[in-house]
C-alpha cells in the first residue's frame, strides 16, 4: 500500500511543462583555447527560480522528481540561431538517453544530430575555416552524491574505430565544447566536423575529465577497432557508441579524412614567421632566456592589471582581460611565491602581453599582465 502511495506522490510531482529555456539565457563568454587546442565555451546562466511543491503525508517521503533538459533545450540555451534546436526536434536527429556511471557521476548521453548550417553563435573569426556540415551530441553530467560544481564539467570527445587517439582527437577534428550548468546538472553540447562519412567503421564518444585523460582511460582493441574502457583507470571513463546511419557512410571521404590526420598539410609561414617584427622576437626570445622572469619584467615591463583568481581541483586557471585574451593554464607544478609566466599573446611589440601567475599559500592565484616598455 506504502509502495503504490508512493508511486502516485512521484506521478504527481512531475512537471507537465518544461520552462522555456530561453528565460535565463545570456551571451556566453568569450571563448578560450587549452593547450589541446579544443575550443571550449562556458555559457554562463542565471538561476533560475523555482517553486517547490512539498506534500507531507504522514510518514512518506515526497519525491522530486529529476529531468534533464532535451537536447533542443540544450541547443537554444547555447546556439544564437534556432536552426539546431530545430534539428535535434527533426526526424534526423537520434535520441539515445544512455547513462553510465563512473565514480561518483552519472552521465547520459541524451542525443545527436547532424547537418549543415546549424553552426553555433561563434565570432567570424572563429567561424572562419569550420567545415559547413557539422555533427553535435548532447551530454548530460550529474553527481550521485550532491550537487555538481561549474568545475566538474568533462571532456567529451569523439573516438574513431580503429584510429588512434593520438591521430584523431579534439584538437584534430576541430572539436568544440560548449556547457552550462543548471539545476545540479552540467549539459555540454560537442560540436565536431561531421561523423557519419564513419558510420561503417564506428565512432564512439568518450568522457573524461581532462584533455588527453583518454590515453589512460581508454585503449583501441586491435581485434575490434573499437575503444574500451581501461579496468585499472580511476578518473572518469564513460564510453558510448554513436547510433550512426550506416547508409550515410562515405568510406571514400572517411578514409580521405584520415589520411589528412595523418598527414596535416603544412602551414604557410606568417609574417611573424618570417621576420616581421624584430624588437618583437627579441623581446620574447630575451623573457624567455631570462634566470629571473620577474625581475626582467620589472625593468623592461609595466604592470596592465591585476586580479586574484581560483584554481580548479586539477590545478586549472581560466584568466581573461577586457581586450579578448582569454585562455587556461594549468598552474599546478609553478612554484608557490614565485611568480611564473603562463602565456605570453601578441605578435608584435606593441600588443605584446606577458601573462604571469604567482600561486599563493592560501590556494588562490595572483593573475598579473604586463605590457613592454615601448620606446
Amino acid at each position: 500500500m506504502n509502495k503504490k502511495l508512493e508511486e502516485l506522490l512521484y506521478d504527481a510531482l512531475l512537471p507537465e511543462e518544461e520552462p522555456d529555456p530561453k528565460l535565463n539565457r545570456q551571451i556566453f563568454e568569450k571563448r578560450f583555447k587549452e593547450a589541446s587546442a579544443m575550443r571550449q565555451y562556458q555559457i554562463k546562466k542565471m538561476a533560475a527560480a523555482v517553486a517547490v511543491c512539498v506534500l507531507a503525508v504522514g510518514s512518506i517521503t515526497a519525491y522530486a522528481a529529476y529531468h534533464f533538459l532535451t537536447p533542443s533545450q540544450i541547443a537554444a540555451e547555447v546556439a544564437d540561431n534556432h536552426a539546431l534546436a530545430k534539428a535535434f526536434e527533426s526526424e534526423d536527429a537520434v535520441l539515445v538517453n544512455e547513462t553510465q556511471t563512473s565514480g561518483n557521476y552519472e552521465i547520459t548521453l541524451l542525443g545527436l544530430v547532424s547537418g549543415s548550417d546549424l553552426a553555433l553563435c561563434v565570432d567570424g573569426d572563429e567561424a572562419e575555416g569550420l567545415k559547413d556540415s557539422r555533427t553535435y551530441a548532447a551530454v548530460a553530467v550529474k553527481r550521485t552524491d550532491g550537487m555538481i560544481k561549474q568545475e566538474e564539467r568533462k571532456c567529451v570527445s569523439p573516438l574513431l574505430n580503429g584510429v588512434e587517439w593520438m591521430v584523431a582527437n579534439n584538437g584534430t577534428m576541430d572539436v568544440g565544447l560548449h556547457w552550462f550548468e543548471k539545476e545540479g546538472v552540467i549539459y555540454e553540447l560537442l560540436e565536431c566536423d561531421n561523423l557519419e562519412m564513419f558510420a561503417g567503421r564506428g565512432v564512439q564518444v568518450g568522457v573524461v575529465d581532462e584533455f588527453c585523460d583518454e590515453t589512460e582511460a581508454f585503449f583501441l582493441d586491435k581485434q575490434t577497432g573499437a575503444y574500451k574502457k581501461k579496468a585499472d583507470y580511476t578518473g572518469t571513463n564513460a564510453l558510448f557508441d554513436l547510433p550512426l546511419d550506416k547508409a550515410k557512410a562515405d568510406e571514400q571521404a572517411a578514409d580521405a579524412y584520415i589520411e589528412k590526420l595523418k598527414n596535416p598539410p603544412e602551414d604557410e609561414p606568417d609574417e611573424e614567421e618570417t621576420g616581421g617584427d624584430a624588437d618583437y622576437e627579441k623581446y620574447v626570445s630575451d623573457f624567455q632566456a631570462a634566470e629571473d622572469e620577474a625581475a626582467f619584467l620589472k625593468e623592461t615591463a609595466i604592470l596592465k592589471s591585476s586580479e586574484v583568481l581560483k584554481a580548479d581541483k586539477g590545478g586549472m586557471v581560466e584568466f581573461g582581460n577586457d581586450e579578448g585574451v582569454s585562455g587556461t593554464v594549468d598552474v599546478s607544478e609553478f612554484e608557490q611565491g614565485v611568480p611564473t609566466s603562463g602565456a605570453i599573446t601578441g605578435g608584435t611589440l606593441e600588443d605584446t602581453e606577458i601573462h604571469m601567475f604567482t600561486v599563493n599559500a592560501n590556494g588562490t592565484v595572483t593573475y598579473e599582465v604586463y605590457a613592454p616598455k615601448v620606446k
